[in-house]
């Protein structure tokens, strides 16, 4: 977000005002490559941590236990709540900073935000649960694969 924010910030890595949208000057490599680069590291990022933390939230919560199952539920209900509040937030206010108050300052706001998230995430990490992987990851995964193929035939409930 921070390489995003200053992109289109910075007079050096965004292209030129234009007001004459028929002879404009394009972007330059450098600031294409730092633009696509940060979009990049943004779509990679998104893309390991939203399937992964649900999981490790899930893993934080013993299920046989009543109250941390209890607690589990509020977890997810209040992570749900946050990924719709945040779209909601994205798709309305932070676009309306963009198209109306500038590009800089669009980006700027959910960037201390997501700083503020990453510091609060490493502060707790000393209390998280810690599941010690045992066996291999493939053995589970082809464990799964197996049992899913012998119950492919099994009728579904119509219940549900």
């Amino acid at each position: 977000m921070s390489l995003l924010t200053l992109s289109v910030s910075l007079p050096g890595l965004k292209p030129p005002y234009c007001s004459d949208p028929t002879n404009c000057k394009k972007a330059s490599v450098v600031q294409l490559a730092v633009f696509f680069e940060a979009l990049h590291t943004l779509a990679i990022g998104t893309g390991g941590t939203k399937p992964n933390i649900s999981t490790i939230g899930a893993d934080q919560f013993d299920e046989f236990e009543p109250k941390e199952k209890a607690h589990k539920l509020s977890f997810f209900d209040w992570w749900m709540f946050s990924i719709f509040f945040g779209t909601l937030f994205a798709t309305t206010f932070l676009v309306y900073i963009q198209e109306n108050v500038g590009w800089a300052l669009g980006y700027g706001i959910p960037t201390p935000g997501l700083a503020l998230s990453i510091f609060i995430f490493l502060i707790g990490t000393p209390f998280y649960k810690h599941k010690v992987p045992s066996g291999s990851p493939f053995t589970r995964m082809s464990r799964v694969i197996v049992a899913a193929l012998r119950k492919r035939r099994v009728p579904v409930p119509t219940e549900y």
